[in-house]
C-alpha cells in the first residue's frame, strides 16, 4: 500500500470509526469502502487492480462499487454528505502539502510534518520580533513596554 492509499484509508476509517478491511456486508463498511475506492480513483492514477489490491479485492469489485457510489451520490443524501465531507478532508490535506500527501507514511505523519513546519515558522517570527523590538528600543525607548513578548 502506498502512502497516498494509506492516507485516504485513514481519512475514511477515522470518519466512520471502522476498519474498512473487515470482511463484512454491513452498510457502513460497504459505503466506506465505496468512498475509499472512489476517492482513490478520482485523485490518483491507480488502476482498478491496484486499488483493489489494497483491500484484497478484485478489480471488478472496485469498478462495481465506484459505479454504485455514483448512483448513491444521486439518491442518498446521507451518503452524499459523507462523501463530500471526506472529499473536503482529502482536498484539504492535498492543498496543505501536495508533496507530503505523496510522501507521508500516515495521516498522523503528514500532520506531524505540517506542525514541524509551523513550529519553525513560529521560531523565525520570534527572532524577527526580538530584532524589531531591539530596534524600537533604540529609536523610541518609551514605546518598548507596549510591545513586550508574553510567554
Amino acid at each position: 500500500m502506498t502512502n497516498t492509499q494509506r492516507i485516504v484509508k485513514e481519512i475514511v476509517e477515522d470518519y466512520y470509526k471502522i476498519d474498512i478491511t473487515t470482511n463484512t456486508r454491513k452498510r457502513a463498511y460497504i459505503e466506506a469502502r465505496a468512498i475509499y475506492y472512489k476517492l482513490l480513483r478520482d485523485y490518483t492514477k491507480y488502476s482498478l487492480h491496484a486499488i483493489g489490491a489494497t483491500m484484497e479485492k478484485d478489480h471488478s469489485t472496485v469498478l462495481y462499487f465506484i459505479r454504485k457510489a455514483k448512483d448513491w451520490l444521486l439518491y442518498d443524501k446521507d451518503f452524499e454528505n459523507d462523501y463530500k465531507t471526506l472529499n473536503n478532508r482529502l482536498v484539504k490535506v492535498k492543498e496543505l502539502n501536495p508533496d507530503g500527501f505523496k510522501t507521508a507514511e500516515t495521516l498522523e505523519g503528514f500532520w506531524e510534518s505540517e506542525y514541524s513546519k509551523l513550529d519553525e515558522q513560529h521560531k523565525e517570527l520570534q527572532i524577527r520580533y526580538s530584532f524589531l523590538l531591539g530596534q524600537l528600543k533604540i529609536v523610541k525607548p518609551d514605546l518598548e513596554e507596549q510591545f513586550q513578548l508574553t510567554d
